[in-house]
C-alpha cells in the first residue's frame, strides 16, 4: 500500500504529501491510525482520478495543485 511506503519515508525524517480521492480518504485515515501516525499531510480530491478526458483531468489537477503546494510547503501536524 502506497500510505505505509510514504509512512516509512516519513518516519525517515523526509516530508511527504500524500493525494487520495474522496473514496480511499477513510481508508487512508483508518491506515495512519492502524500505523500509529496522528497526522499526515494530505490532499483529498474529488474520485475518481480515472476515466476521466484530458480537460477533466487538468481540471482535477489545477484544483488540487494549491492544496498540494500549501501540504507540501506549510503542514505542521495538529496539536
Amino acid at each position: 500500500m502506497l500510505v505505509v511506503d510514504q509512512l516509512n519515508v516519513e518516519k525517515k525524517g523526509i516530508p511527504t504529501v500524500t493525494v487520495t480521492t474522496t473514496a480511499y480518504e477513510k481508508l487512508l485515515r483508518t491506515t495512519l491510525k492502524d500505523q500509529g501516525v496522528a497526522d499526515m499531510a494530505v490532499v483529498v480530491v474529488k474520485h475518481p482520478i480515472g476515466g476521466r478526458n484530458d480537460a477533466e483531468t487538468k481540471d482535477l489537477v489545477d484544483g488540487a495543485f494549491a492544496g498540494i503546494l500549501q501540504a507540501a510547503t506549510q503542514w505542521q501536524p495538529a496539536k
